[in-house]
């Protein structure tokens, strides 16, 4: 070590000793007799070494409590007027710690209250001892510790510590922010009167450090995660009285919280502490931070709920304090934010975007701490890299935040938001004591307190040099998040799909002249907080969201009934059975299962074929746009059905081998799986049989959340049987089953293959016991891959297929919505995987991968245990996936319309889109209908809805008979039919 640096430390060190006892060596177990010192046990020495090397006190993990006490008196030589003060300083890793002083409880902490700073009372400097008790329990996932644990001495006002109890930690700081000390320094001796005079006023002399600190307190809240959503709603009214407490007694004082949820729920449960909320927000002193209605999972939802999570929050936040300008995101904590999030944010007036997350990036430290977000359609926010929520007012870490600040922004004020985090708390009298003393000592940065929207707004007068970042923001952590509770995922997709349909129905009311109101999207936008979706809270959270789920997805699926028997219809009462398809897709071909018996439409016999499972599959003629079609079952039997379009053919290739082909695809398939797949031209897609895997995925910290960085390596196995069951053979559906064992697991894969249809749906009935693995399906290609187009919240973006910087190379799985696809070179096509819900994939150049299940244990110990149904699609195409459609056939497998007992015309309610156009959503608008959608293509896209509709982008006034919308592009559409 350098000579210069030891110095340094023994000067700092030799001073402190005056004005801090270390009480580690002091605690014994309490109530055993004759205990002795905990310190000297052996167990932390021998399993967690990194940690007694740094003096921890170390107990196991699995909630474990551990009862501590020791008798503590003033120490001798301290000081003993009444200018300073003494404070028991601790700090912990556990999850829930508690204090006793004399058998009376003066402190309570957890996991994510890691820290405190208690008084002395004035009896124990008149020589009164006192009998501390600590008890901690140690984290189910981890090992406890008790960090820390001393007696520290300082002054009661930060301008008068004529005994100079703060030196040690003013000289720290001095020499942290590039100081030096006195000349000569090495002829003194540091536990002389003259040493500490000679610093006291070297110290007094030297220059202030630069820069500055604007700080205000904030509280991080998780509205769900080790703890359930009820018990939330108490932490955050907690958390809000005691920030309103302290704005009382501290002027300078201000306080920002984010979610509108949270204040929807104070408004009405607790409207005299909602209005003092509004009060305080009316002074300035309390600042709204908010953004969507919670702070969401943004890789896993859908661009719908996305753009409802902003909408609905800038909404709320305006009506609540429309004393603020809303123009800002707060999400510190979600699990990473796709590509597509600059546009939906921009859409609803956000300019700001600000996290912390990215700075947990496991491999690639992100680069940036100011910067423009720029997306795919040019919509840009301006970003911000927060400092560390749940922070302290320690002055060494609020100089060391402003050095990395400058060096990596080159500006001299820094952001700090000190407050107890993540279950509530905020700023505590100990931290705004801290700050107070120190605001005055010339060593330490100077603070002003201020908001938010105050810091950004001085930001954004260079904004034009900033960085420009035009990718998402991949977090590299966290990758098994995708794949954790697959329920969750299920729900999810399922509700997501219920609320378009209704709002769909909504609008096709309105185009007729008809208002039904709005769909509810709050119990859907809830869930997805970024610790419900991904499956990474314990099991009460998930037990409590069930039935919320189920009533949210009958109410959703009542409206839609409801608003759609309200559309002309046809009187003809025979035609007892309606479809439905309210995605204004490019074209439709449906087939549906229906009750036994003869299916017409206008007269006209369908092609039908007996199902195994009973009723019969009927394929409906080809429709377009949003739309419905009568269904009628005649009496009897007709002598002749209709010839099917692209029937289904099956022969036999080899024994226990079959061919089956649609004119779209063929297939190849034994019991040993799917062998070979062909598209329309015959050209081969896969270079070796579809593959199924199980890997042990075990060894990170993060259970639920990450997957284990090496688990290809450790491959468990899959056993096969020789069973190959037929369920249909044609001509309209061919559905077969095979079975497989994965471990004390089991799998049926069923292979179905429809008429009319450029896909083959794989469907994965598991019942899963398995923990610590992740089952993986993997798609060999025989034509390499350059390129992966995936659909992600917000939009779509492109990756190449082998990676090459450090960056990609981290993002080797990554969470995927409904579908990602494989573009191959000149000329040329790939491979689609269309998916039921978000999942976790993986790609090369030779293989498309998907995971399906895990089983960690840890929020949740039985997290993905029992039965799952996952589907998923094969989609060969030829071209660029966004001309072969592959988007909007997404749509079509994950929502294939539906039958209903309704009346309805055989009518088109909504013109179709072209194939390169996605519909995110069709809502209700004055006079018409609010269209949605993206430009997924690489090319502009000139749409004519045609008939009498005419088009506008919602921020023009004239309207026109066509709309060109730009690669990228995120657009609001208004429809409206000429009289």
């Amino acid at each position: 070590m350098n000579p210069d640096q030891v110095g340094r430390s023994e000067w700092i060190e030799t001073f402190r000793s005056r004005s801090r006892r270390d009480l580690r060596a002091g605690w014994r177990r309490s109530g055993t007799a004759q205990a002795g010192f905990f310190l000297d046990e052996t167990w932390g020495s021998t399993h967690r070494p990194d940690w007694a090397k740094r003096g921890l006190l170390i107990w196991p993990r699995g909630r474990q409590w551990l009862r501590l006490e020791q008798r503590l008196s003033w120490p001798d030589g301290w000081f003993d007027d009444d200018s300073c003060r003494a404070r028991l300083v601790l700090s912990w890793w556990a999850e829930q710690m508690r204090l006793w002083v004399d058998g009376v409880l003066v402190h309570e902490g957890d996991l994510f209250d890691t820290a405190c700073r208690w008084p002395l009372p004035e009896r124990c400097r008149q020589g009164a001892s006192l009998n501390l008790v600590l008890e901690l329990c140690s984290p189910l996932h981890d090992d406890g510790a008790l960090i820390s644990s001393h007696l520290d001495l300082e002054p009661k006002a930060g301008d008068s510590d004529s005994e100079g109890t703060l030196l040690p930690a003013a000289l720290e700081l001095h020499l942290a922010a590039d100081g030096d000390l006195p000349m000569h320094w090495a002829d003194l001796d540091p536990r002389g009167a003259e040493a500490q005079a000679a610093i006291a006023t070297h110290l007094h002399q030297a220059a202030p450090p630069r820069g500055s600190l604007h700080w205000l307190g904030h509280a991080h809240l998780d509205l769900a995660w080790l703890w359930p959503v009820a018990d939330t709603w108490q932490a955050a009214e907690r958390t809000f009285r005691s920030a309103l407490a302290l704005m009382r007694r501290w002027p300078e004082l201000r306080f920002a919280h984010s979610t509108p949820a949270l204040y929807a729920w104070m408004e009405q449960h607790r409207p005299s502490l909602f209005a003092e909320i509004q009060a305080a927000s009316r002074a300035g002193r309390w600042e709204p931070i908010n953004g969507p209605w919670v702070e969401t999972d943004c890789v896993l939802v859908s661009t719908a709920s996305l753009w409802n999570q902003f909408a609905l929050g800038q909404e709320d936040s305006r009506r609540r304090f429309p004393e603020w300008a809303h123009e800002l995101a707060w999400l510190p904590d979600s699990f990473g934010f796709a590509a597509g999030l600059p546009a939906v944010a921009a859409a609803t007036g956000v300019r700001w975007f600000c996290t912390h997350k990215l700075a947990w990036n496991a491999e690639n430290p992100f680069p940036h701490r100011l910067f423009r977000w720029r997306g795919r359609g040019r919509s840009e926010l301006r970003s911000l890299m927060l400092p560390p929520i749940g922070r302290r007012a320690d002055p060494m870490e609020m100089l060391g935040e402003q050095r990395a600040w400058h060096q990596a922004t080159g500006l001299e004020t820094a952001l700090w938001i000190p407050g107890v985090g993540d279950h509530g708390g905020g700023p505590t009298e100990e931290l705004l004591e801290e700050i107070e003393l120190w605001e005055r000592q010339p060593t330490a940065l100077p603070t002003r307190a201020g908001t938010v929207r105050a810091f950004l707004t001085e930001l954004e007068q260079d904004d034009q040099a900033w960085p420009v970042w035009r990718d998402e923001l991949f977090l590299e952590l966290h990758r098994g998040c995708a794949t954790s509770r697959p329920d969750q995922k299920r729900h999810n997709r399922t509700l997501e799909r219920l609320l378009r349909e209704a709002d769909a129905a909504a609008a096709l009311l309105a185009s007729r002249g008809q208002d039904s109101g709005g769909s509810d999207w709050r119990p859907l936008l809830f869930q997805q907080f970024h610790d419900i979706l991904p499956g990474t809270s314990i099991p009460e959270v998930f037990e409590q969201a069930e039935p919320v789920w189920r009533s949210a997805r009958r109410q959703a699926r009542q409206e839609r009934d409801r608003r759609l028997a309200r559309l002309p219809c046809s009187r003809d009462t025979a035609a007892e059975w309606s479809w439905w398809g309210l995605q204004p897709l490019a074209s439709w071909s449906p087939l549906v299962r229906l009750p036994a018996g003869v299916w017409t439409v206008d007269a006209a016999a369908l092609p039908q074929q007996a199902a195994a499972v009973g009723g019969t599959w009927v394929q409906l003629p080809r429709q377009h746009g949003s739309c419905s079609v009568p269904l009628r079952r005649e009496p009897g039997q007709l002598s002749c059905l209709a010839e099917p379009r692209n029937p289904v053919v099956i022969s036999s290739v080899a024994s226990g081998a079959w061919r089956l082909g649609n004119g779209l695809l063929e297939v190849e398939v034994s019991a040993a799986g799917l062998l070979a797949l062909r598209d329309h031209d015959g050209r081969e897609q896969l270079s070796a049989p579809l593959q199924l895997e199980r890997y042990r995925d075990r060894g990170e910290f993060w259970d639920a959340w990450d997957l284990a960085a090496g688990y290809r390596s450790h491959p468990l196995g899959v056993a096969s049987t020789d069973d190959l069951q037929w369920l249909d053979q044609g001509p309209l559906v061919a559905h077969l089953v095979l079975r497989r064992q994965l471990g004390a697991s089991s799998m049926r894969l069923d292979l179905r293959l429809k008429a009319d249809t450029p896909w083959l749906e794989l469907i994965c009935s598991i019942d899963w016991r398995q923990t610590h693995e992740v089952l993986r399906l993997d798609l060999p290609l025989a034509t390499p891959a350059v390129r992966i187009g995936a659909d992600t919240s917000g939009g779509v973006i492109e990756r190449p297929a082998k990676p090459m910087t450090a960056h990609e190379q981290a993002r080797w799985e990554v969470p995927v919505i409904s579908w990602f696809a494989s573009q191959s070179v000149a000329p040329g096509g790939g491979m689609a995987l269309l998916l039921d819900g978000p999942q976790g994939v993986d790609w090369s150049p030779a293989r498309l991968g998907v995971s399906l299940l895990r089983g960690p244990t840890w929020p949740d110990p039985s997290a993905d245990q029992g039965w799952h149904r996952q589907r998923l699609a094969l989609m060969p195409f030829s071209g660029a996936w966004s001309d072969a459609g592959v988007p909007q056939a997404a749509i079509a497998f994950r929502e294939p319309g539906w039958c209903a007992a309704l009346p309805a015309e055989l009518c088109q309610w909504f013109p179709p889109l072209p194939l390169q156009l996605t519909p995110v959503a069709l809502q209700r608008h004055d006079g018409g209908c609010l269209l949605k959608l993206i430009n997924a293509g690489s090319s502009r896209c000139r749409w004519t809805p045609g008939g009498e509709w005419r088009v506008r982008r919602q921020t023009d006034s004239n309207a026109a008979g066509a709309v060109v919308i730009a690669p990228g592009e995120l657009v609001s559409l208004v429809l409206v039919q000429s009289s």
